[in-house]
C-alpha cells in the first residue's frame, strides 16, 4: 500500500519535530557555561591532542643572544713623525731636492709640518719639489698647487734686486692690427711674468710689425719667442696664433709663454714638466711653474759666457 506524498512529507516533518523538541527541551541554548566548565573543556582539549615528535628546526630555535660584555679601544694607528730639520737655517732656491726621492705624499707631510711650525718660506720650498723633482699622482699635484696658490703670495720675492735677475726678451712678429695695445699689453706681462717668477727673472719685450701682413678683417697671425740677454742668445722654439679679438690677446700671449717655457724646460731631463694649464694662464705661470724652474729656465737662455 503506497501512502499518498500528501500525508508523508508532513508525518516525516512532524517525526523530525518530535523527536528534536524531546531531546531539546529540557536544554538551555542562551545561558553561557560557567568558567570551571569552560576551563574543563580546555583541559580536556589538551589532553586530547597528539604528542609531536619533530624536532625543532635551526629557524624556529631562538638562540639567546651573548650579553654585550665591554667595549674594547680601537688600536691607535701610529703616524710616523715627520722630520723637519733645522729650519732656522737660511733655505735655498732646491732646498728639500734631497728629499724627492722619498716619495710626493712624504713631501707633502713635510710641507704641512713646516707649516704648522710658521716656516712658510721653507714650505712653499717643499710644495715645489712635489712638481719639479717628483713622480706626483694628479690629486698630489693639484694638492701642490692648490697650497701654492695660498702661500706663494703671503711671502716676498725670493729676489728683490733686479740687477741680479736674469734678463728674457720676448719677441712678438704680427702685423699693423695690434700695433697700437699690444705695447701696453706687453708692459704689464712683463710685469706680471716677473712677479710670477718671483723676481729671480726680470723680462722685456720687442715687438715686430711685419708691414707685408695686411690690415684686414681675418684672424691675425702672431708669432712668439723668447731669447736671453747676451748679443747672440739662445732662442725658444717659435710658437704662433691667430685672432681678431683684442680682448682675449693678453690671455693669448701669456697662455703662449707659459707653452714656450714649459716646451723649453722640458729638454732638460733635470726636472719633472711643469703641470698644463687648466684653467687662466696667469695662475698657471705663477704657480704651475716653480721659483727654481724659473731659474732654470733663465740660466738656460743665459748660459755662461766662454772666455
Amino acid at each position: 500500500m503506497r501512502v499518498p506524498f500528501l500525508i508523508a512529507i508532513p508525518a516525516c516533518l512532524l517525526t523530525v519535530f518530535l523527536i528534536w523538541w524531546i531531546g531539546t527541551r529540557k536544554m538551555d541554548f542562551l545561558t553561557p557555561p560557567p568558567e570551571a566548565r569552560l576551563q574543563q573543556i580546555r583541559s580536556e582539549a589538551l589532553a586530547s591532542l597528539p604528542v609531536s615528535t619533530m624536532q625543532d628546526d635551526a629557524i624556529s630555535i631562538r638562540v639567546p643572544l651573548p650579553e654585550p660584555g665591554p667595549a674594547v679601544p680601537e688600536p691607535l694607528v701610529e703616524i710616523e713623525p715627520v722630520d723637519i730639520g733645522d729650519i732656522s737655517a737660511p733655505p735655498v732656491l732646491d732646498t728639500y731636492s734631497d728629499r724627492a726621492p722619498e716619495g710626493s705624499a712624504k713631501l707633502l707631510a713635510l710641507a704641512d709640518a713646516l707649516e704648522k711650525q710658521g716656516a712658510f718660506q721653507r714650505a712653499l720650498l717643499a710644495y715645489e719639489r712635489v712638481l719639479d723633482l717628483s713622480q706626483s699622482n694628479p690629486e698630489q699635484i693639484q694638492s701642490a698647487i692648490n697650497s701654492i696658490q695660498r702661500v706663494k703670495p703671503t711671502l716676498t720675492l725670493w729676489n728683490s734686486d733686479p740687477d741680479t735677475a736674469l734678463p728674457i726678451t720676448i719677441h712678438i712678429g704680427t702685423g699693423e692690427k695690434f700695433s697700437e695695445v699690444l705695447p701696453d699689453i706687453l708692459g704689464k706681462i712683463s710685469a706680471d711674468l716677473g712677479n710670477a717668477s718671483s723676481g729671480l727673472v726680470t723680462f722685456s719685450n720687442k715687438l715686430n710689425i711685419g708691414r707685408s701682413i695686411q690690415d684686414t678683417d681675418a684672424p691675425t697671425p702672431v708669432a712668439m719667442w723668447i731669447t736671453g740677454g747676451a748679443k747672440v742668445p739662445p732662442s725658444t722654439d717659435v710658437l704662433s696664433f691667430t685672432t681678431d679679438n683684442p680682448d682675449s690677446l693678453r690671455n693669448d700671449l701669456l697662455k703662449t709663454v707659459f707653452n714656450l717655457v714649459r716646451s723649453h724646460l722640458s729638454k732638460s731631463a733635470s726636472y719633472t714638466p711643469a703641470p698644463e694649464i687648466t684653467d687662466e694662464p696667469l695662475p698657471a705661470l705663477e704657480n704651475h711653474i716653480t721659483r727654481l724652474l724659473w731659474r732654470e729656465f733663465g740660466t738656460l737662455l743665459n748660459p755662461p759666457v766662454e772666455e
